[in-house]
């Protein structure tokens, strides 16, 4: 992410970040997603798929457009389909704003695993399990009261609640400590 910032204008300093980087794939070359899922799909029609999510955000991350770092995973069955890591287009007013930014992008992600699931006559579990490490966020998905402070990212909320009202993603709080969307608002050593 950092060196792509840099393409039309890079310098040696540049260079050695990519040789870094270079590096550091040719020596973790055996890590790596481990893709194994909790259950094995036997073939039969009734067995429900379970689709989870995770996100997190990074808040003012970059220090020149002062803008947050999204980072999600989306999981069948506990096996990571889908990982993304993204700057915000706007600058996010709170912490709170730039993690319910994050949580409705991966709700999205996770829609789309359901709908590919669904195409192929296959079912998903639901409510699918989307978690957040940020209570405010977890808190405004989950409630129906929007007041002046909240009008700025009433359309975030208001599709998370109807979501959830629906009975299709459940937003629960999930410590940091354990998130693994964590990995994607961070540059690795």
């Amino acid at each position: 992410r950092e060196l792509s910032k840099f393409m039309s204008g890079a310098t040696m300093a540049h260079m050695e970040a990519m040789k870094m980087v270079m590096a550091y794939c040719l020596t973790t070359r055996l890590r790596g997603l481990t893709l194994k899922p909790n259950e094995k799909w036997d073939g039969n029609p009734e067995f429900k798929f379970t689709v989870r999510g995770k996100s997190d955000s990074e808040y003012i991350k970059d220090p020149d457009t002062r803008k947050s770092v999204n980072g999600w995973c989306t999981f069948v069955n506990d096996a990571p389909v889908s990982m993304m890591s993204k700057a915000m287009p706007v600058v996010a007013l709170s912490v709170t704003e730039a993690e319910l930014y994050s949580a409705t992008l991966c709700a999205q992600d996770m829609l789309y695993v359901m709908r590919i699931l669904e195409s192929l006559g296959l079912q998903v579990e639901l409510p699918m399990i989307l978690e957040v490490d940020n209570r405010g966020a977890r808190d405004l998905a989950n409630n129906w009261s929007a007041g002046g402070r909240t009008r700025h990212v009433a359309a975030k909320l208001y599709f998370l609640r109807e979501l959830k009202e629906n009975g299709i993603i459940e937003t629960i709080w999930f410590s940091k400590d354990a998130q693994t969307a964590d990995l994607f608002t961070k540059n690795l050593p």
